[in-house]
């Protein structure tokens, strides 16, 4: 069992990305060109909006977050609100939890694991979850009032609490 002060000096195994589960180092493949086409998306219309109106600031899929003394996530897009910015970062991991936390379901993906993931990002105060499944070109979103909603193609994805006034088909996303 690890903490995360202890997982953040292991040296970097270059073969697979890690995170920090509960003590457990988990091992995390190498994404698909397909995820990393979404990734970018996302990464670029979130920063894109944010940016100029001072929202926040937006974090790639290799960034760490601190969820506990035992947990290190690495969400694949993660945005963290201007108000506390300063208050997550630190040397090494951000001492915290993202805004907003986006995962990008792959194959290799184990779907227990994934909502493992999702609870431990709501239990720390992540305000909402998004999941794009690309394969049924699908998105979930939750968030920590409960709220479970399941958006297709022809819908549309906001986020009024922490990107006022951002929307964007989902269908656009996948294109």
């Amino acid at each position: 069992m690890l903490t995360a002060d202890e997982f953040q000096v292991i040296p970097d195994d270059e073969s697979m990305q890690t995170e920090l589960d509960e003590g457990e180092v988990v091992r995390i493949p190498w994404r698909s060109l397909e995820h990393g086409d979404l990734e970018v998306e996302l990464l670029a219309r979130i920063s894109e909006f944010a940016k100029p109106r001072a929202l926040g600031r937006v974090y790639p899929g290799n960034t760490g977050f601190r969820l506990s003394d035992d947990t290190v996530r690495c969400p694949d897009v993660a945005f963290v609100r201007g108000e506390r910015v300063e208050s997550v970062r630190s040397k090494g991991f951000a001492r915290g939890v993202p805004d907003l936390a986006v995962e990008i379901f792959s194959p290799s993906d184990n779907v227990r694991q994934l909502m493992r993931k999702v609870k431990q990002y709501l239990a720390a105060g992540c305000h909402t979850v998004w999941i794009f499944y690309p394969e049924s070109k699908e998105l979930h979103v939750l968030d920590a009032t409960g709220a479970d909603r399941l958006l297709t193609i022809d819908d549309t994805l906001d986020a009024p609490e922490l990107l006022p006034g951002f929307t964007v088909r989902v269908g656009e996303l996948f294109e």
